[in-house]
């Protein structure tokens, strides 16, 4: 199957899943898939990140930690917000490799905040930095303070969601 040119034509939820089905079917096709997020065609990138996530959901262990580097590497420099968000919900999924990319850590503090990130983007982020407290504990104060002082009243309802849920986490965990 030439997924570029399938990536490339409009798609649905639906046509994704179809896609994921038949990578299920052929893993060695995952591969593929996956170089397709590096495509100079924007459209084909975002779209290639949508179905790495679904991918990812299912079988993470299908992706390395080189890979898991290449996906902070290509989110932290994306100019398209559905790319970065393809990345980022991958990287979710994935294992955190050690070291932890220190500029990733930053990147999503940054976006976690920052007015100008897609809500998606901001919780992700928050969710992400989570998983890293999880295996960096030193980073749990730092959380927790930019979460508890952030102006609430200036976010949406999804940010103040994911925000309470992982305050949350951190404080009973």
């Amino acid at each position: 199957m030439d997924y570029r040119e399938h990536l490339i034509r409009p798609l649905s939820r639906h046509f994704v899943d179809q896609l994921v089905q038949e990578i299920f079917i052929n893993p060695a096709d995952s591969k593929i898939i996956y170089q397709l997020i590096f495509d100079p065609e924007v459209k084909v990138a975002w779209r290639a990140a949508w179905a790495c996530q679904k991918i990812a959901d299912a079988h993470p262990e299908w992706f390395s930690d080189a890979q898991f580097n290449e996906l902070a590497s290509l989110a932290i420099y994306a100019n398209h917000g559905g790319l970065q968000r393809g990345c980022l919900s991958t990287l979710l999924n994935l294992p955190i490799p050690n070291p932890i990319q220190v500029e990733l850590i930053n990147a999503c503090f940054e976006w976690m905040v920052s007015p100008k990130s897609p809500i998606a983007v901001q919780a992700i982020s928050m969710k992400l930095l989570y998983r890293i407290c999880c295996i960096e504990p030193d980073f749990k104060p730092e959380l927790r303070a930019y979460l508890e002082n952030v102006d609430a009243s200036a976010y949406s309802a999804g940010f103040n969601s994911t925000r309470k849920n992982v305050l949350n986490l951190l404080i009973n965990k």
